[in-house]
């Protein structure tokens, strides 16, 4: 196989899991008739039909059926795998709240170390000054 087209088996996956052009289309965002254009494409390069019209619906012939099988798991592990580096940048974000002077003087120039050793972690540094942490007498009495 010359090419991996993605996208056009990502709207066969769809296709093939709702029954329905129309509803992919609905939830793929895009108009029906980029759906069947997609699946001619794919079936073209493949060179076997991937459905069969049987009563005005639409099943999947015996290939159609293995690439789904195939599609639907490959798309599973790709979403969790997304799923795990997501999750996986969310535990680690690493935010530091330190007072402006001791974030200039001591904190930022050992941070780059620190970082380029632990690459993994989102390293942020809130040097701003908190107002609402002491007590301010403005009266001037």
């Amino acid at each position: 196989m010359r090419d991996l087209n993605l996208k056009a088996t990502e709207y066969f996956e769809a296709v093939a899991r709702l029954s329905s052009v129309t509803k992919a289309a609905e939830e793929l965002g895009i108009s029906p008739s980029a759906v069947s254009q997609q699946l001619s494409l794919l079936e073209a390069q493949l060179g076997v039909k991937l459905f069969r019209r049987e009563k005005g619906r639409l099943v999947l012939t015996l290939y159609g059926d293995r690439l789904f099988q195939t599609t639907t798991q490959a798309f599973s592990a790709i979403r969790n795998a997304r799923s795990a580096v997501s999750s996986q940048r969310d535990r680690r974000n690493f935010v530091v709240r330190v007072s402006p002077s001791f974030g200039v003087r001591w904190l930022g120039p050992r941070v780059g170390a620190f970082a380029a050793e632990n690459e993994d972690w989102n390293i942020r540094i809130d040097a701003t000054p908190d107002f609402t942490a002491f007590e301010v007498d403005a009266s001037g009495a």
